[in-house]
């Protein structure tokens, strides 16, 4: 799932980022080393992990109550409420759907699937997973408040594209609508996409959609892409509006139209001095930088393939003195090895230093004399 910008192309974000749906089939190869039945299960058996926020069941548009698939169960953290295998099994053979939230979480691939989509498009990205039963739904229709990159996995799912869509919705109750009032306002069908494994579809935030499994054991995820907001930026100006004597001072006028359109004339004066101030600037270009998710993987294993890394203490200098070398600092002067010299100097003209790409380094130098190097520099607190 590498190049997103090269498979996605420049058209992509000229025609249809933010406006209009786009189905990819055949986005990702190898679709199923990175997410299938198998692996499905595997993670699903993790039980200590799951819970009423992160492990959701559907059936028929209803949402199943946790304690209807859950039991108490007692793992190394006390005893918890997780999800119970047979519960969960005897709901999904008479066609529950799962969803599985945060996903990107459990899984390596996804992660980085994750954190790819947020390079490319600067938003803030969470995976969420949807196994569903054939003819049975989860959802109506529906619109999302943020974009959806949906991608295919196991069996065959139908989606419904409808012609309406919600402008920029938000977080709010104004967006928050009965399914009636919701298949109200979707409006006319205008396309129907059968997703198949390794497909991808885009649908853009606030776009009415629905899916229905055409085969047993559909698998999909769902990444959802939040961007950044005018909103966003004043939520994170309010310090700055705290800060104004203005914005914290009473209002004592009556309900006079000429105070109150006087007050809010100075109201809007306050506004403007504080978002055109230098400060301001510095706020939102520091939330926006930091609105994605950290996403960076651990990578234990090149730490154990590359040795270790030690810091260098750069108060102490090397001198060539009479053809000799030594390590000075405010305690003196130790004279070290000729054999020594090269790897000395080298080592400290660096701020931190690999032990594998120091070898890599000196390449024809013995591999003893660079280890008998390091234990001196350690014995004299010269790295750590």
């Amino acid at each position: 799932m590498n190049n997103l910008k090269e498979k996605f192309g420049n058209s992509f974000f000229k025609n249809h980022f933010g406006k209009n749906y786009l189905h990819k089939p055949n986005f990702i190869e190898n679709f199923e080393n990175i997410m299938s039945l198998d692996i499905l299960d595997e993670i699903l058996s993790k039980t200590n992990i799951w819970n009423n926020h992160n492990f959701i069941m559907m059936l028929d548009q209803k949402k199943i109550n946790y304690n209807d698939y859950s039991s108490l169960s007692l793992d190394t953290n006390g005893q918890n409420y997780r999800p119970d295998v047979n519960k969960v099994q005897d709901l999904v053979s008479r066609g529950a759907s799962i969803i599985l939230n945060d996903i990107q979480k459990h899984n390596l691939n996804l992660l980085k699937f994750a954190d790819d989509l947020q390079k490319l498009t600067n938003g803030r990205c969470q995976g969420n997973l949807y196994f569903s039963m054939a003819s049975r739904q989860a959802f109506g229709p529906h619109f999302d408040l943020h974009d959806v990159f949906a991608i295919h996995f196991e069996g065959e799912k139908v989606w419904n594209i409808y012609e309406n869509i919600e402008k920029s919705p938000i977080n709010h109750p104004v967006f928050k609508l009965s399914g009636e009032e919701r298949r109200k306002r979707a409006g006319k069908l205008i396309e129907q996409v059968t997703l198949k494994p390794g497909d991808l579809l885009y649908i853009p935030r606030g776009q009415y959609h629905d899916a229905l499994a055409s085969q047993n054991g559909a698998l999909h995820i769902a990444f959802g892409l939040t961007y950044f907001k005018s909103i966003d930026a004043m939520t994170s100006l309010w310090q700055n509006m705290i800060l104004n004597e203005f914005m914290r001072s009473d209002i004592r006028v009556k309900s006079n139209k000429d105070d109150l359109q006087s007050l809010l004339k100075k109201l809007s004066n306050e506004l403007n001095n504080v978002v055109n101030s230098k400060e301001a600037l510095e706020v939102v270009t520091n939330a926006i930088q930091n609105w994605t998710y950290r996403m960076q993987p651990y990578s234990i294993k090149s730490i154990v393939s590359e040795g270790s890394t030690y810091l260098i203490d750069n108060s102490i200098k090397f001198e060539i003195r009479e053809n000799k070398s030594y390590l000075t600092s405010l305690k003196g002067s130790v004279q070290i090895p000729d054999k020594f010299k090269n790897i000395i100097d080298y080592i400290l003209k660096q701020e931190t230093i690999n032990e594998k790409k120091l070898r890599d380094q000196f390449k024809d130098v013995s591999s003893n004399i660079i280890t008998e190097c390091l234990d001196s520099l350690k014995n004299m607190n010269v790295i750590k």
